[in-house]
C-alpha cells in the first residue's frame, strides 16, 4: 500500500465513521426516541463506528469487492446491534436495534466506498494526465 492509499483509508474510515453516527443517531432520536444529546454526546457510540469501518477497511483490503460488501454489511449490522443491547444496556427491542444498525450499516458502508471510488478515480485521472 502506498502512502496515498493509506491517507484515502483513513479519511474514508474517518468520514464514514463520523457521517454514519450522525445519521443513525437522527434516525434513533425521529423514530425511537432516543435522546440525541446524550447518544451523540457519549464515547462509546463513536468508537463503536470507528471500530466497525475500520474493519469495512481491512474487509476491502483482503476480499473483492462483492464479498467484501456484503461481509461489511453483516458486520455494520452485527457488531454495533451486539454492543448496543448488551455492552451499553440499550432499552430498545431487537427488531429497533438491528433497524437502527441498518442505517448506520448502509451509511458508513455508502461513505467509505464513496470516498473510496472517488480517490481511486482520482488517481487514475491523474496517472492518465500524466501521460505524454
Amino acid at each position: 500500500m502506498t502512502a496515498r492509499s493509506v491517507v484515502l483509508d483513513a479519511i474514508a474510515v474517518l468520514a464514514g465513521a463520523v457521517i454514519a453516527t450522525l445519521v443513525a443517531g437522527l434516525f434513533a432520536w425521529i423514530f425511537a426516541g432516543v435522546d440525541l444529546q446524550v447518544s451523540l454526546a457519549s464515547i462509546g457510540p463513536w468508537m463503536v463506528a470507528l471500530v466497525t469501518v475500520a474493519v469495512f477497511a481491512v474487509l476491502y483490503a483482503y476480499l473483492p469487492k462483492t464479498p467484501a460488501a456484503l461481509a461489511s454489511l453483516a458486520f455494520g449490522i452485527l457488531f454495533p446491534g451486539i454492543l448496543i443491547r448488551f455492552a451499553f444496556d440499550g432499552t430498545l427491542t431487537w427488531a429497533t436495534i438491528l433497524l437502527v444498525a441498518l442505517v448506520f450499516a448502509l451509511t458508513a458502508l455508502s461513505v467509505y466506498r464513496f470516498i473510496h471510488a472517488d480517490g481511486r478515480v482520482r488517481a487514475a485521472a491523474e496517472r492518465l494526465s500524466d501521460r505524454p
